[in-house]
């Protein structure tokens, strides 16, 4: 296997696992504010902290509301570790390395 290859098969199985890391994330914390009262409120910040992403997520946005987080972690093609990023950066692994993989 060359290296080239064998490249791009490590950060394909990179970025999934990550994707799906993020997606279990979002998962957790929006069924989590599902079972807290109404009064309480939504706890989006350490999500935003624990993937690391603080700093970007401060200089796009300037609050930790639901739609906006899940936008960012989901969707937003500006952080390099949204779901939207991570599998098209992996889509595009597995595209080079399309006649390498077995069917």
């Amino acid at each position: 296997m060359l290296s080239r290859v064998g490249n791009s098969i490590y950060w394909l199985g990179r970025y999934l696992e990550r994707s799906e890391n993020y997606s279990r994330f979002i998962d957790v914390n929006f069924n989590l504010m599902l079972d807290l009262p109404p009064d309480v409120e939504e706890q989006w910040e350490p999500l935003i902290r624990a993937t690391g992403d603080y700093e970007l997520y401060m200089d796009l946005y300037e609050n930790f509301d639901r739609h906006t987080a899940i936008y960012f972690l989901a969707f937003d093609e500006k952080n390099p570790n949204s779901l939207y990023v991570s599998i098209s950066n992996a889509r595009e692994n597995a595209r080079v390395v399309r006649e390498h993989l077995t069917k």
